[in-house]
């Protein structure tokens, strides 16, 4: 018997200190989903543990997350990749897209509108190519 009131006021005791675990790290909230590869094209909530995602459904607690983040009226998607760019960027401007202002640094567009990789199509070539490495790959 003496076990068992120790059991209960233990429980008492305790139980009112226990916090609400947090799952994730971080919820996307409301945002409308676009993943091909799942075939996912909808309002949903995205739930993010260790940098990966851990979940995505439709409405998540957000009471589960350290942080949450209010996407309603935007686009979630995974990262998406730009298969042509010049990203050769320098002043010369006698140059058309090698070493010239009209290259862009993949920097300046790229991650505000969503695209995480880029591909150059064709910037630079065999003669110049350690000129674009320095100053654009190595640079970034």
């Amino acid at each position: 018997m003496v076990k068992l009131y120790f059991l209960f006021f233990s429980f008492l005791f305790t139980g009112g200190y226990i916090v609400n675990a947090q799952w994730y790290n971080i919820v996307i909230k409301g945002g409308h989903v676009i993943d091909p590869k799942n075939n996912i094209n909808r309002v949903m909530d995205i739930a993010i543990n260790d940098g990966k995602i851990a979940l995505v459904a439709a409405n998540i607690n957000a009471k589960d997350a350290k942080q949450v983040v209010n996407a309603k009226g935007l686009y979630v998607t995974p990262g998406l990749i730009d298969i042509h760019t010049h990203n050769f960027s320098g002043n010369h401007s006698d140059q058309y897209l090698m070493d010239a202002p009209g290259a862009l640094s993949p920097d300046g567009f790229t991650f505000r509108v969503g695209v995480t990789t880029v591909v150059d199509a064709g910037s630079s070539g065999w003669r110049n190519f350690p000129l674009f490495k320095a100053q654009t790959i190595d640079r970034s």
